[in-house]
């Protein structure tokens, strides 16, 4: 056992601090101990990204970076984009005053960097590597474009969209960013970690955390109803063509039925159905069935008296979770509502991904010692 390793195995809380200082003194990454060699990993985890006051300005450039995002996807003439970002900076910057609102998304996209820094370096392949992870977003600072241009000197880069199912505008356009703007070389040591919905990891993680946080629900009322949450997506435009990027929906619905399977199954579930809705867009052409309002409309008709929403298809609280779809849900009329946060920055998550980055860097390095690959590997 090299010396770092010793002195980690002895002295982990110093290790925090002194493998990441120990890296720069060492020139090339080699250690002044025999046989004992750092590698230095980036990890980009990437969210959608929303503005983090009410004010105009901030408002106004988040939907005018999203509508630019979009028109790659969907075609929104420039003119049309100028005056909805002006429309609903405006009526954002109005509403989110009232309310004395501000979206908490990016916060959590820090905390979760954060927590996700801490469980790598609990891991025992610390000794070797140095995890070092970086925030960014697509659509407000830090763009993930410039954290990835900033961590280019490292021995490997590691990426996470976080959503739960990928699709061409999130998943899809990290994949394309870095296909068009890294050399091959640089491609052969980037991954991106990706297929969360198939993990059934994260299906028990889900499990946990709902039942966690449903359980004064569950004294309240015998046999609430859940609704899973799911990000909308158009299906067909307004002339009934289906959309040329991958839209994830068949993703979606697949990982909304295991779950739904999983929470029937689970021998702590007091839950009577489970629905799976989409928060949905108000842009032409048809979108993801049914929407959350339709499902809120029709569980008023059946006289439901307990309803509890899990935005499953979200890995952070934003706008449209903690803000728009609760605002839904105790607007419903029924009697007793609760509305289940995201996984956010908790440990249990943390602790999730850290051991799919952790095998991601693993297989990454691995690759870089050997053969290279024309694109970034996909996981």
């Amino acid at each position: 056992m090299c010396p770092l390793q010793q002195i980690n195995n002895y002295l982990h809380p110093i290790t925090y601090y002194l493998l990441p200082i120990t890296y720069y003194l060492l020139p090339n990454h080699q250690s002044r101990f025999t046989n004992c060699q750092l590698q230095k990993i980036a990890v980009i985890i990437v969210a959608h990204g929303e503005a983090e006051t009410a004010g105009f300005i901030d408002n106004f450039s988040m939907i005018r970076h999203t509508l630019a995002h979009a028109s790659e996807f969907i075609p929104i003439p420039k003119p049309l984009q100028v005056f909805v970002s002006l429309a609903g900076g405006l009526k954002n910057s109005i509403r989110f005053r009232k309310l004395g609102y501000a979206s908490p998304q990016n916060a959590h996209t820090r905390k979760q960097a954060e927590a996700l820094g801490r469980e790598l370096m609990r891991r025992p392949s610390s000794a070797d590597i140095v995890y070092e992870v970086f925030p960014a977003h697509t659509v407000t600072p830090p763009f993930f474009g410039e954290v990835i241009d900033r961590t280019g000197g490292y021995d490997a880069r590691i990426m996470l969209y976080m959503a739960p199912v990928e699709n061409g505008p999130n998943h899809g356009s990290l994949c394309s960013w870095i296909q068009q703007n890294l050399s091959v070389r640089e491609q052969a040591s980037v991954k991106v970690v990706s297929r969360f919905w198939r993990d059934r990891q994260l299906v028990e993680l889900y499990l946990d955390h709902v039942f966690h946080h449903a359980g004064e629900l569950f004294q309240k009322a015998p046999s609430p109803v859940l609704i899973l949450a799911f990000h909308g997506s158009i299906v067909a435009d307004s002339e009934g063509r289906p959309p040329s990027f991958q839209t994830g929906v068949c993703e979606m619905i697949e990982f909304g039925e295991e779950l739904k399977k999983a929470f029937l199954h689970d021998t702590r579930n007091s839950f009577s159905r489970i629905i799976v809705s989409f928060l949905n867009h108000d842009l032409g052409g048809t979108w993801t069935e049914p929407s959350l309002e339709e499902t809120l409309a029709g569980l008023g008709r059946d006289a439901a008296e307990s309803v509890a929403l899990f935005p499953a298809g979200y890995f952070s609280d934003g706008t449209e979770t903690c803000l728009n779809a609760r605002e839904a849900l105790l607007a419903a009329g029924i009697r007793s509502v609760a509305y289940i946060p995201c996984v956010n920055d908790s440990d249990m998550f943390a602790g999730y991904l850290s051991q799919r980055v952790a095998a991601a860097a693993e297989e990454v390095l691995a690759i870089n010692g050997g053969r290279q690959k024309d694109q970034p590997t996909d996981r």
